[in-house]
């Protein structure tokens, strides 16, 4: 009976251990990744912005104004690795009720590295001609010091965003990452506008002008999920004639996350590092030491019931 036992502990230790391992090497990889049903709502504010109001052609001062991003994981439109998300973002002067923006983007990437992909219907402002590369709204898992590019819906292009060093936010260990684009033209074509928007006399006739953007990015990086925990940034758009002097800030904005929305991100990745250390320490750790007790409680009984068969054997010889 003990050999049989032993024989049966040998066989469960050895599943168990196989099972421990099977899960860190094999199963966390494929599960540990952007989620595919994610539904998230984050707000960023900015006090005293600038910015161009085209109803009424006046630039307003001193507004309050708030930019909320949607985002919605596309469960169906995921998989094989690829994760697709749909995000809408509308900043808005909530005083006035005035809108300044919408931008709209569906993102397909790789659900570890967060490397985007041109596929899955992938469009920015509904354009899925434009090629898109570098990470976007998701960041590697388990954060790395190292710089990386992050795609700019503006400029329709990926730019640095570099490693400054750690940080504690609200005593947590973040990762601080820093985006800086210089001012760039962004294409589109644009109404003209009245002379006197640019400093000219109010009878020259209408300007044609370009649009620039100017960005300076801060994010905060929590380095076991990859997961964003706060952010800033401090946007510029300006306006430049085509020909002739003269320039028009239409956005200076100051956003800075809300209290809310940092607790928000702050309890998703806690949750998030929980799932991981579930799957990449507690259970495999336990499965194998588990495994290998049951293996050697295995043996050693097997080892006795062996000797004591033998020694039955011995005796009864002997009679």
């Amino acid at each position: 009976m003990r050999r049989i036992i032993g024989v049966s502990l040998i066989g469960l230790g050895t599943f168990l251990v196989a099972a421990g391992v099977l899960v860190r090497f094999y199963v966390a990889p494929m599960l540990i990744g952007a989620p595919t049903d994610l539904y998230q709502v984050t707000r960023l504010q900015a006090e005293n912005a600038t910015y161009l109001d085209a109803g009424s052609v006046t630039v307003r001062t001193g507004a309050t104004v708030v930019a909320t991003a949607t985002v919605r994981g596309d469960v169906k439109a995921s998989g094989d690795g690829t994760a697709v998300w749909d995000t809408g973002t509308v900043v808005q002067d909530v005083d006035r009720g005035y809108r300044l923006e919408l931008q709209n983007a569906r993102y397909a990437f790789d659900h570890r590295t967060g490397r985007l992909k041109n596929c899955c219907g992938a469009a920015i402002q509904g354009d899925e001609n434009v090629k898109v590369s570098g990470i976007g709204l998701f960041w590697p898992v388990e954060a790395r010091k190292r710089d990386l590019e992050l795609f700019d819906t503006t400029t329709l292009r990926a730019w640095p965003v570099v490693f400054e060093g750690e940080e504690r936010v609200d005593g947590r260990l973040t990762y601080r990452y820093v985006q800086h684009i210089p001012e760039t033209r962004v294409a589109g074509d644009l109404p003209a506008l009245p002379a006197g928007l640019f400093g000219r006399p109010d009878g020259d006739p209408a300007v044609e002008a370009d649009r620039h953007y100017r960005l300076d990015a801060t994010y905060w990086i929590d380095p076991r999920t990859g997961s964003t925990v706060d952010q800033r940034r401090h946007v510029v758009s300006t306006l430049r004639p085509k020909e002739g002097p003269g320039s028009l800030v239409v956005a200076d904005l100051n956003l800075r996350m809300t209290p809310e929305s940092r607790e928000a991100l702050r309890e998703r990745a806690d949750d998030g590092a929980g799932k991981i250390r579930l799957l990449e320490t507690v259970v495999p750790v336990t499965a194998a030491g588990a495994g290998l007790a049951a293996v050697v409680a295995g043996l050693l009984l097997t080892l006795s019931g062996g000797r004591r068969t033998s020694r039955r054997g011995t005796r009864r010889a002997a009679a």
